[in-house]
């Protein structure tokens, strides 16, 4: 099975890293290690065994599910391989490439402090966009690819030091 570009979603005040996957028979949700099918047709959303009639509306990044008579919040956290290697190091402060691509647009440069969710990068991997957002509030130390450079998945792209008392 192909493994698709990973995420974080905060799912009601819990992270959880996630992919989706398609499958003959429709997709699959990867979640923990665990696989479940998943399906949404006219107003129905299944996952696993369970179906029920879902109503979703969407705000930024941030989605509102009512599904089975209870109310949920998703966040969606950006494309993310750094949330994993950042609880693996206990450090957020090199933003990584979550997919092999090249370099699109480069929007900081080291000595720039930026604010979480700004765009450091825009990278293209099987002609997708993706813009490379800030992880938190802070100076760019480095950037570590340059225009239309190629990278491997997991390269350090962009790395933030923590914002000066004087900032």
């Amino acid at each position: 099975m192909e493994e698709l570009m990973r995420h974080c979603i905060e799912l009601d005040g819990q992270d959880h890293l996630i992919w989706l996957s398609r499958t003959a028979g429709g997709y699959v949700l990867h979640v923990h290690g665990g696989d479940v099918a998943v399906s949404l047709d006219n107003g129905v959303l299944r996952v696993g065994d369970i179906e029920g009639p879902v109503h979703i509306t969407g705000q930024g990044d941030r989605l509102f599910i009512h599904w089975n008579g209870a109310a949920h919040e998703l966040l969606f956290k950006d494309a993310v391989l750094r949330h994993a290697a950042g609880a693996a190091s206990g450090s957020e402060d090199t933003v990584r490439a979550p997919m092999p691509g090249a370099v699109v647009g480069v929007s900081s440069e080291a000595g720039q402090a930026v604010k979480e969710g700004d765009i450091l990068l825009v990278i293209e991997s099987m002609k997708l966009e993706t813009a490379i957002r800030a992880s938190r509030d802070g100076v760019v130390e480095a950037v570590h690819v340059s225009l239309s450079q190629s990278f491997e998945r997991d390269a350090p792209l962009v790395t933030l030091a923590p914002l000066g008392e004087d900032a």
